[in-house]
């Protein structure tokens, strides 16, 4: 192999913009490519034989420092697999994947090559209509449905931090079916379950010591190589100089041309493998032309590297033929595409030729980041831009750079993207940018980076009324969302934005998001203070905006707020249904941070008011972390209390508590006082519940006052599952102050009209007071109220969380139906809903008239319908389940009972226990 280069003229290839490697919101194309196959590569035959012979294996890591040789070791398994028929894909990953939502584009842009499909460069291309709600199941979903061994090879783990991302691969490797195999290549070890994995036996790790060369692959690399005539002697020293490092011996095997590096191999002692690279990197510049010198010194400031970006910083013309001839040499250049338009140096080699243009020529390194920025802009790959333009200092480019860019990163909820590169620029520079303060901000503010917001939302107070929306970022909507989300002051931001006509513009762009980002907020204020029709209104307006560009993040409150609004006014199950079809629309199921966990949140508590426990568990284990860590107060309180109270209800008292721990930390974390609040409220309802009247009392007194009055006929959202009102109404009875009682129940009842599912509770309560004070018949005509005006939502735990009592009632009246209408049929609607009410609270109502045997099976339709029932499940929601019609399902109800030899719901679920039809 040459040493020194000798270019052959070639036509340049230019690549278009869309083959560039990092366009904004698109898949990067290179990040797929595996690695060519070179000439004279040894294989690793070892290390073949120790991963292809276990069949066990489903992980494989390959660990160590750069230059160990990683990446040409998973091309050779890749390369292994392929030969034997089996499906294989290819990922490198970088430091912008920690952004949730562009890996998960690149993974599955992933498994579409897996697939044996075209990996198309922007979502909506790809996945209209086809988008996974979670981005783990829809993978292993993928994998199962393949009819032949897979295995996935993703290199430069180690740039993956952000947790979400790597519980995504704990999640996903513990559940890897036994025909797919994940290989992994990363100079540390990856936070991935790797412990449990290997206890397991189901992973291995290669090590640096393993994948350095052995004796006998350093002789065969030095044999392919016979214009070098190595002999045994010399390969023997280098065998133990480098020990193996595979950098270390391609460096040599290109420096040897040099006889200053052959006779100087055994003054090589004591080098260490850094000392050793730089010197022999120095061997191998010097033996290249000043030409050529200069083209490396100069490009390896570059991440990628292509003939136009190269020309543009070297003013070489025949930049194309450098880089192709540069791969052929060996000179630690990779192709990124089969068109040899984008390349790569390997990072040590390019860093080492970096530190040396940095020690004798820094105005050259800043020249160079200058050039390649302003070749990124021109080409709109504002990443990359922003990167050069940081690297050389000049932050004003920088600054207005990430500005632009921002209006796209913000409404596709890309928010660490935009905040990682905020992070780098000097606070100065984004002073002068008002725009920029302001994109900032809102980025800042939906990941609660409380600290790092304070300045910008001084700095928005001073440019108030200053913003021209039409034209630019408008600082009085973006200090209104901060009135929500960062004081909790719903009331002030409600005055800035609840201005006529501000709304109601038809701008597109990053201005729609604002606006609709606004009228989610009015919306919000709407749904408080009662005005249902007014917040139809404004959503409506904020889905306007959202057509007009304002992005699937405004989209994903703008659907929580709806839900939510549904489920107050009584519509329960209209909610649970608005909830599904939108989170099943949402392109970015693994970013839990932003609007699917928004959206998340409020189907959370929709799920658990429905008592459908086994929709709402995973979906919990799934949200929970994004929830805490982006959502709005009301959404993270509802979403936390549904979480805790689903633990009490399967007899998980522990996690219950750990939740509401855990729901108290990010109030005092966040300095929400009313989260804390909530949080002491539930402990109160928990302690009247389990009869601790005394405690409960003293929690009360101990809990603060709101910070932010509002009108007292405001209701916050998360107030309509727990808070004072109901809290003070619960221990009222506890205490035996029935006439106090009384008149909160009056009081609370008089503040709003139209909020059906706060009446309900109130009806509950009610029925209580007078229980407890000794009117059965009072008692149950307020629960005949609150079972009224829930039957057409099917609400069922507002009835089950008030504890025993009420259970009590329910079985009572259910009894009194029967006894009043002995010819009801099975289906009568009252009793239907009893009937359900009671099977979710495991209420026995005697030995169900059942058969010892199954005269005649069930269908495994019925079986299904059975488990619903078990579960809880109305028939409206069944048949939205198993897409049919709610007739259809009473046709099979009444088949299943008949077969059952029962009457009701509740006997034929007790009848199915029995006959163990149902777990």
């Amino acid at each position: 192999m040459p040493a020194s280069l000798t270019v052959v003229p070639r036509k340049a290839v230019k690549p278009s913009p869309i083959d560039s490697p990092a366009a904004p919101a698109e898949v990067s194309t290179h990040k797929l490519f595996a690695p060519p196959v070179y000439p004279g590569a040894v294989p690793r035959r070892v290390i073949l034989d120790r991963v292809l012979q276990d069949h066990s294996l489903r992980v494989t890591v390959l660990q160590g420092p750069a230059g160990h040789g990683k990446s040409t070791t998973l091309q050779q398994i890749k390369t292994a697999h392929e030969a034997r028929g089996w499906r294989t894909a290819w990922l490198t990953l970088d430091d912008a994947d920690n952004d949730p939502r562009r890996f998960e584009l690149h993974m599955r842009a992933l498994m579409d090559l897996m697939r044996g499909r075209a990996a198309h460069r922007r979502p909506s291309d790809a996945w209209s209509g086809d988008a996974p709600r979670d981005l783990a199941g829809w993978v292993l979903d993928g994998f199962s449905s393949m009819d032949t061994p897979a295995s996935i090879f993703l290199d430069e783990f180690q740039a993956l931090r952000n947790d979400a991302i790597l519980r995504f691969f704990r999640f996903l490797l513990a559940r890897l079916p036994a025909h797919v195999h994940v290989f992994i290549g990363s100079r540390a070890l990856p936070e991935i379950g790797l412990a449990t994995l290997l206890v397991n036996r189901m992973a291995t790790v290669l090590r640096a010591d393993d994948l350095r060369f052995t004796p006998g692959e350093v002789t065969q690399f030095f044999a392919e190589s016979k214009d070098l005539r190595v002999s045994a002697e010399e390969v023997g020293t280098i065998y133990r100089r480098t020990e193996g490092w595979p950098a270390g011996l391609q460096l040599f095997r290109l420096a040897l041309v040099s006889p200053e590096v052959r006779t100087s191999l055994v003054d090589l002692d004591d080098h260490g493998p850094r000392e050793l690279a730089e010197y022999l990197t120095d061997n191998v510049v010097t033996l290249q032309s000043p030409r050529i010198q200069e083209f490396l010194f100069k490009t390896s400031l570059l991440r990628q590297l292509s003939a136009p970006l190269c020309a543009a910083v070297t003013g070489f013309d025949d930049a194309q033929e450098l880089l192709v001839q540069l791969e052929r040499s060996g000179l630690f250049v990779r192709a990124l595409d089969s068109n040899n338009r984008w390349f790569k140096y390997h990072g040590l080699f390019s860093s080492f030729l970096a530190d040396s243009l940095q020690r004798t020529s820094q105005n050259e390194v800043l020249s160079v980041h200058e050039r390649a920025a302003r070749w990124y802009l021109d080409h709109h790959l504002p990443e990359e831009a922003i990167h050069h333009a940081l690297a050389c200092k000049n932050f004003a480019l920088a600054a207005a750079t990430l500005c632009d860019w921002s209006s796209h990163l913000i409404p596709n909820a890309e928010l660490i993207t935009l905040e990682r590169w905020y992070n780098q620029l000097p606070f100065e520079h984004v002073v002068e940018r008002p725009s920029l303060a302001i994109k900032a901000a809102y980025s800042l503010m939906f990941l609660r980076r409380r600290a790092k917001l304070r300045p910008l939302v001084e700095l928005m107070t001073r440019h108030a009324g200053c913003g021209d929306i039409a034209t630019t970022s408008n600082p009085d909507l973006c200090r209104a969302m901060a009135c929500l989300l960062f004081e909790d002051d719903l009331v002030a931001g409600l005055r800035i934005i609840d201005r006529f006509g501000l709304l109601q513009q038809e701008i597109s762009g990053f201005p729609a998001f604002e606006l609709g980002a606004a009228c989610n907020v009015l919306a919000t204020g709407k749904v408080v203070a009662g005005d249902f029709e007014g917040a139809r209104k404004a959503l409506m307006l904020a889905r306007a905006h959202i057509d007009r560009g304002a992005g699937s993040f405004v989209e994903g409150y703008t659907t929580a707020i709806t839900g939510a609004s549904l489920m107050v006014q009584g519509h329960l199950h209209e909610a649970i249904e608005r909830y599904r079809a939108d989170m099943g629309a949402q392109q970015t199921p693994l970013d839990k941070s932003f609007a699917a966990a928004a959206l998340a949140a409020g189907q959370i508590w929709a799920l658990y008011e429905a008592n459908d426990l086994t929709a709402l568990e995973p979906l919990c284990a799934q949200f929970q972390r994004g929830i805490s860590e982006s959502v709005t107060l009301d959404f993270i309180a509802l979403a936390y209390l549904s979480i805790s109270r689903m633990h009490d209800s399967r007899g998980r008292p522990a996690e219950a508590q750990e939740v509401l721990e855990e729901l108290e930390r990010i109030g005092h974390h966040s300095h929400f006082e009313r989260l804390i609040s909530v949080v002491d409220w539930e402990r109160v309802r928990r302690a009247v519940l389990a009869g601790q009247t005394e405690r409960a009392a003293a929690l009360a007194a101990r809990i603060a006052p709101a910070l932010h009055p509002m009108d007292p006929r405001w209701i916050h959202l998360v107030d309509d599952m727990e808070g004072e009102a109901f809290g003070r109404i619960r221990l009222a009875i506890a205490q035996q102050e029935f006439a106090q009682a009384s008149r909160l129940i009056t009081s609370d009842r008089a503040r709003q009209s139209g909020r059906v599912f706060r009446d309900i509770k109130l009806y509950v309560l009610e029925a209580l007071l007078h229980h407890h004070k000794g009117a059965p018949n009072s008692a149950h005509r307020s629960l005949r109220k609150a079972l009224q005006l829930a039957r057409p939502g099917r609400y069922v735990r507002c009835f089950l969380d008030e504890g025993h009592v009420i259970v009590e009632m329910l079985r009572e009246e259910y009894q009194h139906i029967l006894r009043s209408r002995e010819d009801a049929p099975a289906t009568d609607p009252g009793r239907d809903y009893i009937e359900q009410l009671l099977a979710a609270s495991g209420t026995d109502l005697g030995q169900p008239r059942c058969r010892a045997h199954l005269a005649d099976p069930l269908s495994e339709r019925e079986k299904e319908l059975l488990q619903f029932l078990a579960n809880g499940v109305a028939n409206k929601e069944i048949a939205a389940r198993l897409y049919v019609s709610e007739n259809t399902v009473k046709f099979h109800l009444k088949n299943i009972y008949s077969k059952l030899g029962v009457n009701s719901r509740v006997q034929a679920i007790n009848a199915a226990r029995t006959l163990r039809l149902v777990s």
